[in-house]
């Protein structure tokens, strides 16, 4: 039976949870701050749309995991890449374009007021084996290397490069790679030593949405149908594959504390009725886990 603690960062529903966050941006800004390298923390974020609709049957539309804009204007569009690196570059600068076109529709053409646009990707694989950098961040520059733009700027971060020992672990992006990392790694027999960055408010922002053991049964419920949702629109094999099996391992979380849950509901004495009730689920489920487990 499977254990695990932690909803995968990684998936799209865990990726979403924490970044997306709508309740609040805590952990989204200070991530941000780190991926960017800005000394300058962001002070406040409102989500925009996530969605390109293309403009034609032929036009190429899109969806990305999380689009904000800070407190001064600036544009942020974050993104999990699974699998396909080769073609991760095409599609980020694709999105930060289409970004760059609504800005000027709306009506800014003061070229010089035009706000930044950060492309962030998160890409679980190496995409330059022959490089030690694992942090990329890149601007429009010319063959000597002078700038020649900064309103779109390119920050990608290869998580299969990353393997830092926990004690050499001092910066905000080396605690956020960590987190995204070795989470979901943990299982509830594990005994887990938590660094000490482990309780610093932002981390766990992130932590508490991730938490198996925080949700309600009703919680956990609306975890597995977000992942069989996002199921229906992955494209890629692999992708489909790890949320099915993460979507396959929440629900026997889930079928086995809400079993649990109706036992020892039952063992005080509370009416089938009152159980089912009380845990949401049908009356015939109660008997059925009541006469599964008669005499145990």
């Amino acid at each position: 039976m499977s254990n695990k603690r932690f909803i995968s960062i990684l998936s799209d529903y865990g990726f979403k949870s924490t970044f997306g966050n709508t309740t609040s941006t805590l952990f989204l800004r200070t991530s941000i701050q780190a991926l960017i390298k800005s000394e300058v923390p962001i002070a406040s974020v409102e989500f925009d749309r996530s969605e390109i609709t293309g403009l034609t049957k032929s036009n190429r539309g899109g969806v990305f995991d999380v689009s904000c804009i800070d407190d001064n204007g600036d544009n942020y569009i974050i993104d999990m890449q699974l699998d396909e690196l080769k073609k991760f570059i095409k599609r980020s600068t694709f999105y930060a374009a289409n970004r760059y076109g609504i800005i000027t529709h709306r009506g800014d053409f003061l070229f010089e007021k035009l706000k930044k646009i950060y492309m962030i990707s998160f890409l679980n694989g190496v995409v330059y084996p022959d490089s030690r950098e694992l942090h990329h961040i890149g601007k429009l520059r010319n063959q000597h290397g002078e700038l020649m733009g900064d309103e779109i700027t390119q920050v990608m971060f290869e998580l299969g490069k990353w393997n830092k020992p926990v004690e050499e672990i001092k910066t905000n992006l080396d605690k956020l790679i960590y987190v995204m990392k070795v989470t979901h790694t943990l299982k509830d027999t594990d005994t887990f030593d938590p660094p000490e960055f482990w309780s610093e408010e932002w981390i766990q922002e992130a932590i508490k949405e991730l938490d198996l053991r925080a949700m309600t049964p009703m919680e956990r419920d609306y975890a597995e149908r977000q992942i069989i949702k996002a199921v229906m629109y992955n494209t890629s094999m692999k992708e489909r594959e790890e949320a099915m099996r993460e979507r396959d391992e929440l629900k026997e979380q889930l079928t086995s504390q809400i079993t649990t849950s109706a036992l020892n509901f039952l063992a005080i004495g509370i009416p089938p009725q009152k159980v089912a009730e009380g845990l949401n689920i049908s009356l015939e489920e109660v008997l059925k886990i009541k006469n599964e487990h008669q005499g145990s």
